[in-house]
């Protein structure tokens, strides 16, 4: 049998190219392989990957209310001075989310209500849930302000004599727990609910919403279109919110558990929000890390909330065409006719018609705007920070003697909330190893064999020459026979 080196040299070069080409193909395509295998996992579908985040929620969220403590009651009643308001808090709760009656819908939907539960957390709370609170007594301000609306002298006679029978004060001090989940019993809750729509018996800024939902959403799975995954299609059955005028009164944008992968920096992302019946608008501000993911941040900028000042298309946002100075969000229509007004926490970005009303105002960007971390690849959120404040406008009502002699408009601010979220170390080790662990072994086995096959063929180019040179003979393997 003879082996010549000419064929080792042809056995070098084959199988170094093809190890190279293997290796070179491995390094093109399986960036193109992971993202269409990622984009599978991502349609919402029973058993599937995306499905058991998106249910039962595993990113640990908490909720952080700060109250705005009325420190000169006295002054404010004799019209001597401004409101002077320090903040209190963090009173710090943990949330739950799970989402229940889940139904899958023949054009692509999903529809389901969504549980939330608040658990107290005493060891992130700067004080305790018996912290006396001085604030704005909102059902006689709330009652008052519909009487203005409704404009009858019989209703105006109604209100002055209730109170002055049960000597009415424009403030009241109740505990923290009270003003949030328990609620507390006050006389004109019946009062205000002869007057407006309210299905509560007593007064708590979230009064039996502990373990209840935001009413039944329909959202796209991502199996028709994957760009619009999760995007709600129906609330309570409506494409359209009844609190503002169209186009504002458009249902768009995510329910909040994920978002289209591959969003590009000039995108926008868009959020559905059910506790002010609007969409938000989050546009891209930097690329952050996010325990060691990377992730785009996009925020709500300080047009968000333009009554159309700025943004023309934001007119459909005032009631009755009556707009708000720039950066408060009339929701009066949203919440039971209450005065309510949103901002962002501290005014920031407001009119300065806002701040000026109140002593003890402090924005802060980093501290109080609003923002969500997404990864590019999957449309997943890793980092939420959900800021909002609550406002009641305070003004003067001519025919009811409690409220004549106020001044000038006050938007009173009661209390803002934090509700963040960060991803986990289970949740980034997940992520790590489809982001980053898999495309560097992967990348690295690519090139060892782009390597190890271009080793093979520089070694049989050196065997060539030197065989040209004459530096190597063949060599024979002679087998031979005794006879």
């Amino acid at each position: 049998m003879i082996c010549t080196l000419t064929r080792k040299i042809s056995v070098l070069v084959v199988s170094g190219l093809l190890i190279a080409v293997i290796g070179l193909v491995m390094y093109c395509t399986f960036p193109i392989f992971m993202e269409n295998e990622i984009k599978k996992r991502l349609v919402l579908k029973e058993g599937s990957q995306s499905y058991s985040y998106w249910k039962d929620v595993p990113v640990p969220i908490y909720i952080h209310f700060y109250f705005f403590n009325i420190t000169n009651p006295e002054e404010i009643w004799a019209l001597t001075n401004k409101p002077v308001l320090e903040e209190l808090g963090p009173y710090t709760f943990r949330e739950s989310r799970e989402k229940v009656n889940i139904t899958w819908n023949e054009n692509g939907t999903v529809s389901y209500r969504q549980i939330r539960r608040w658990y107290y957390q005493y060891d992130k709370t700067n004080g305790t849930l018996d912290d006396v609170v001085t604030t704005l007594n909102v059902p006689m301000v709330a009652a008052a302000m519909r009487g203005k609306q409704m404009n009858e002298d019989m209703v105006f006679f109604a209100l002055e004599e209730i109170f002055s029978q049960l000597n009415c004060s424009w403030f009241v001090r109740k505990p923290v727990r009270e003003l949030l989940f328990e609620g507390y019993d006050d006389k004109l809750m019946k009062i205000a609910k002869t007057f407006m729509n309210l299905p509560y018996d007593k007064f708590g800024w979230f009064y039996k919403r502990n373990g209840t939902d935001d009413g039944e959403f329909s959202a796209f799975t991502g199996a028709i279109d994957l760009q619009k995954v999760d995007e709600v299609d129906t609330w309570n059955g409506e494409r359209n919110v009844t609190s503002f005028d169209p186009p504002c009164n458009i249902i768009k944008g995510s329910a909040g558990d994920m978002w289209p992968p591959s969003k590009s920096h000039r995108d926008h992302v868009t959020l559905f929000v059910t506790d002010i019946c609007r969409s938000l608008s989050f546009t891209y501000l930097a690329t952050t890390d996010v325990n060691g993911i990377t992730a785009h941040r996009y925020w709500t900028d300080d047009k968000q909330l333009d009554n159309g000042k700025y943004n023309k298309e934001n007119k459909c946002f005032c009631p009755e065409g009556i707009c708000l100075p720039a950066g408060g969000l009339n929701v009066s229509s949203c919440k039971f006719d209450a005065p309510a007004v949103v901002s962002y926490p501290h005014f920031l970005f407001a009119d300065s018609v806002y701040s000026q009303g109140v002593i003890g105002m402090k924005p802060n960007p980093q501290e109080h705007r609003m923002y969500l971390d997404i990864v590019p690849e999957m449309g997943v959120p890793v980092g939420v920070a959900a800021r909002m404040q609550i406002n009641i406008v305070f003004e003067a009502v001519p025919n009811i003697t409690q409220f004549e002699n106020i001044t000038k408009r006050i938007y009173f601010p009661i209390l803002w909330f934090s509700e963040t979220a960060e991803a986990g170390e289970d949740i980034v080790s997940q992520l790590k190893l489809v982001l980053t662990t898999i495309p560097l072994v992967t990348n690295i086995i690519s090139f060892f064999m782009v390597s190890v096959g271009g080793f093979l063929i520089l070694s049989a180019f050196v065997l060539a020459i030197l065989f040209a040179l004459g530096k190597s003979e063949p060599s024979y393997t002679a087998v031979s026979s005794v006879k």
